[in-house]
C-alpha cells in the first residue's frame, strides 16, 4: 500500500514491530528460533529504543495533527488505538517485572501488537492521509523519533 512519506518513518517502525510480534506469537512452540529470556531481552531492548518512542510521536505529534485538521474525525478508532497501546505498555511492563511468566503472555503481546500495527496500518493512517494537509504531515514527521535499526 502508498504510504504518505511523512508517515513512512512510522510504518518502518511498524514493519520492526511487526518481525517481533511474529516472534513472540511463535514463542513457546517448536516454530521459535529463540528461547525465552532472549526474546524478553530483546523485547525490552526493542521497547526501549523504539517502541516508546513511537508511542510517544503518534499520541503526542500525529494525533493532535489529525484532530486538528479532520473535519470529522474517527474517535472511536483513535480511543482503540490509545487503549492498545494502553493495553501494550501494561503487558511489557508485565513482561519486564515477572521475567519467570509463562509464554501465554508473551503469545498475548505479539498477537496484540499485530493487531495494533494492522490497525494503524490500514484504517487509522489512511484517515490521517486524506485529512491532514501535506505541509502539517511534514511538520509532524520533522518531530519524529529515528529508529535504532534503519534510522528512519
Amino acid at each position: 500500500m502508498k504510504r504518505h512519506e511523512a508517515l513512512i518513518p512510522l510504518s518502518h517502525h511498524h514493519h520492526h514491530a511487526l518481525v517481533m510480534a511474529l516472534e513472540m506469537k511463535k514463542a513457546g512452540t517448536e516454530k521459535s528460533e529463540k528461547n525465552y529470556k532472549q526474546l524478553i531481552r530483546e523485547m525490552i531492548l526493542f521497547w526501549k529504543e523504539d517502541g516508546q518512542a513511537h508511542f510517544r510521536d503518534e499520541e503526542d505529534i500525529l494525533l493532535p495533527v489529525y484532530l486538528e485538521y479532520a473535519e470529522q474525525p474517527n474517535e472511536g478508532l483513535v480511543k482503540q488505538m490509545l487503549y492498545q497501546h494502553a493495553q501494550i505498555r501494561s503487558l511489557i511492563r508485565h513482561l519486564r517485572e515477572s521475567p519467570n511468566t509463562s509464554y501465554d503472555k508473551v503469545n498475548e503481546l505479539g498477537k496484540l501488537l499485530d493487531e495494533h500495527v494492522r490497525l494503524e496500518e490500514r484504517e487509522l493512517f489512511p484517515l490521517i492521509e486524506e485529512s491532514v494537509p501535506d505541509k502539517y504531515l511534514y511538520e509532524a514527521k520533522g518531530g519524529f523519533h529515528r529508529d535504532s535499526v534503519s534510522g528512519n
